[in-house]
């Protein structure tokens, strides 16, 4: 027995697009624009972490001025002279070292303070005197780095010319 179902034939517009495999180059295309957007966003991501990992504030702990000043008045100090040209960013740190063994010390006495206070925070009897008593001497403690830092601050200003005073503004 013969049948005459005719086989499809490519016609002018070429193979049929119509069928179960139809849609596999569309699918396929997909699959590679995901593809490479998933290999631009991880490669994105991955520079993000290298470049912090890859820091210098990052693998140095802040850099020179947190490193020889303890982290508050170092970064206090990083943001004041970096406006400064080299001679003017000396002369500043000439003075800031006549002061660097006062924050340590108060840098010192300031993380052992917040370390008390973290113990009796954590306390299993929760003494409500002592913790305010502990808060109060926490912020005596950060008020004298404070006192500290405007001391040695308008010590390093008061030695520039009017010139790099202005540079300060900025």
């Amino acid at each position: 027995m013969v049948t005459t179902d005719a086989l499809p034939t490519p016609g002018p517009q070429g193979p049929s697009t119509s069928g179960p495999g139809a849609s596999r180059p569309r699918g396929r295309r997909w699959v590679a624009v995901g593809l490479f957007v998933s290999l631009v966003v991880n490669l994105f991501l991955v520079g993000l972490i290298l470049g912090r990992i890859l820091h210098p504030e990052f693998l140095f702990g802040g850099g020179a001025y947190v490193r020889e000043f303890g982290p508050v008045a170092g970064r206090a100090i990083q943001h004041l002279v970096g406006p400064l040209d080299q001679a003017d960013r000396q002369t500043v740190m000439d003075e800031m070292k006549g002061h660097a063994d006062d924050f340590t010390g108060l840098n010192l006495a300031l993380r052992q303070q917040r370390e008390i206070l973290i113990r009796l925070l954590r306390a299993d009897n929760f003494d409500r005197k002592a913790v305010d008593d502990a808060f109060a001497e926490l912020r005596r403690r950060n008020e004298a780095l404070q006192a500290a830092m405007e001391t040695a601050i308008a010590d390093a200003v008061q030695k520039l010319p009017a010139s790099a005073r202005k540079h300060l503004a900025q």
